[in-house]
């Protein structure tokens, strides 16, 4: 093989690589499979698409404090306060199949968020019975709760449910995003 030979092939390279680089866009990215041998024949074979890139998902501008009240029927929030802070997160390691999930305007979740309602009697006995006391500790059927979740600009309705043994979703109520914003906002 001569030097010309050599420096033809290379500037071939460089040429086909600067214009794959340049006309590359998510749907079409040269993708090479490490384990096909690269062969002059093959060459066709390496180009793939590449699915797109799934967009970011949307980022809270702080949280609310929302304050629920209900009880195993039906919950809704009566108050509500954004905080600039960001949202912390559930607690590490805690679930509940009492959950109020953050929806955007297509239904897409924005946030799934957990209730903590072990403090209340939830079982179906004790609706609209009297607390039960033992000792200094006073069990009541009435939610009511403090709960953070993240505040999204895009929230177009705040669900809340309970999963039942049997895998059943049973809705507690829906809030809008804009009567959570209004209560947020100083509307009480």
């Amino acid at each position: 093989m001569q030097l010309s030979h050599v420096l033809g092939a290379g500037v071939l390279i460089a040429a086909i690589g600067y214009s794959l680089r340049s006309n590359a866009d998510a749907n079409n990215r040269l993708v090479i499979d490490p384990n096909s041998p690269a062969t002059a024949s093959s060459s066709a074979a390496i180009l793939a698409p590449v699915s797109p890139t799934p967009p970011a998902p949307p980022v809270a501008d702080g949280h609310y404090v929302l304050v629920v009240e209900g009880d195993r029927n039906a919950v809704s929030v009566t108050f509500a306060r954004k905080k600039a802070a960001r949202w912390g997160g559930v607690p590490k390691g805690f679930d509940s199949t009492w959950r109020v999930s953050i929806r955007d305007g297509g239904g897409k979740e924005l946030a799934n968020v957990p209730l903590d309602v072990r403090p209340f009697a939830t079982d179906a006995q004790s609706v609209g019975k009297g607390p039960r006391v033992h000792g200094c500790v006073v069990i009541e059927s009435k939610i009511g709760l403090l709960l953070n979740v993240p505040a999204f600009a895009e929230a177009a309705s705040y669900e809340f449910f309970r999963t039942e043994s049997d895998a059943v979703k049973v809705a507690l109520g829906t809030m809008t995003g804009a009567a959570i914003r209004e209560l947020a906002g100083g509307g009480r």
